[in-house]
């Protein structure tokens, strides 16, 4: 039986979660069924997770935008699977249906709607959360129907965590956390306001992060809370991201610009901790308050003094506390474990090429 063959490609292999995602996916892929490989216009060499896919034994081609029509006309692949912002990125859905590759896949991480032309040369758009989908469908004017839209989670490899021991979580440990890449919109200085109120309740509370900014630092400073900082590097390291998560007993979140699904609630959740996150209004990114279910498996607040109290209230009542991360991780095995989401793409891939009779 010939394998199908599909390209991920997105314009930079960071670190950030459409990385890890794909890194993920290709983790599960059945590579009896496929032959996957990778394709960016640039990596990030230093904090990337270029190595750890290439470690599953992908091939990752960095190649200039010109190029990929060749590198595509060359391999031949059944299924270019782009996964971008979903505004328009002119160039490589073209070149890759010049290249004369069948099925053109999207995943749109940000539910944004692209007016160009390049957009009906799209087989199927995925929406990494029923929010994204909601609101691409506010844009494009019509409902969501058939296969060619489709919502599927990001994978998360929740039964990896379950071998950690953070079943055994000490909940009386006052200590908080918050996971992100460094970057000023992946934090919501409104709430921020919210730690000297925790810090005061509870002087000697641990508030780890990985992903400060300059200007987070300078904030944390001013509020005078420094004292009660614990900063750890970024790493794609899991064993790092484990002791990380193994320090805390509850998850902070507050994204000024919002979640489109929050990589970071679903592995919090997968290591058994309450999420406290934030209130968006309107269409903003909200996949976040999609992930946490208020009261059940963390809180959803409204403005600093809420969060505050949240915070203090599961740090107060540690048998709370585990029961909330307890729901979470149940729901996380339920609703993102790595193996079958997997099988939902791999689903999702049979279904576009019968549609379009490539199989």
């Amino acid at each position: 039986m010939r394998k199908i063959k599909v390209v991920h490609f997105t314009n930079h292999i960071g670190f950030g979660g459409t990385e890890k995602t794909i890194y993920t996916f290709l983790k599960y892929l059945d590579r009896d069924k496929f032959d996957v490989s990778v394709a960016a216009t640039s990596v990030d060499k230093e904090i990337g997770r270029e190595a750890a896919i290439r470690a599953l034994g992908v091939d990752v081609r960095v190649t200039s935008p010109k190029y990929l029509a060749k590198f595509l006309a060359d391999l031949q692949p059944d299924i270019f699977h782009i996964h971008r912002e979903g505004g328009p990125e002119p160039g490589p859905i073209t070149q890759a249906k010049q290249a004369g590759v069948p099925i053109v896949i999207e995943h749109n991480v940000f539910g944004r709607f692209d007016k160009s032309p390049e957009n009906e040369m799209i087989d199927c758009h995925i929406f990494v959360s029923y929010s994204c989908g909601w609101r691409y469908q506010m844009w494009a004017g019509h409902p969501l129907v058939g296969a060619k839209y489709q919502v599927l989670y990001n994978p998360v490899e929740v039964r990896e965590y379950a071998k950690h021991g953070f079943e055994k979580r000490d909940f009386t440990r006052k200590s908080i956390g918050r996971i992100g890449r460094p970057d000023d919109t992946k934090w919501e200085f409104d709430f921020l306001e919210a730690i000297p109120l925790i810090v005061e309740r509870f002087p000697d509370l641990e508030f780890h992060i990985i992903g400060v900014t300059p200007y987070v630092e300078e904030k944390l400073t001013k509020m005078g809370v420094w004292k009660n900082v614990w900063l750890h590097p970024l790493t794609t390291d899991e064993r790092e991201i484990m002791k990380f998560y193994g320090k805390i007993s509850v998850l902070t979140h507050f994204a000024s610009m919002g979640e489109t699904f929050g990589l970071v609630l679903a592995e919090g959740m997968s290591a058994r901790l309450p999420i406290v996150t934030h209130h968006t209004p309107g269409i903003t990114d909200s996949a976040h308050m999609e992930l946490v279910n208020d009261a059940y498996n963390g809180f959803i607040a409204r403005n600093a003094g809420i969060y505050a109290d949240a915070v203090i209230y599961l740090l107060d009542h540690p048998e709370a506390a585990r029961k909330m991360g307890e729901n979470g991780f149940d729901k996380a095995v339920a609703s993102y474990e790595a193996y079958g989401i997997t099988k939902g793409l791999e689903k999702i891939y049979a279904l576009a090429l019968r549609e379009k009779g490539a199989v």
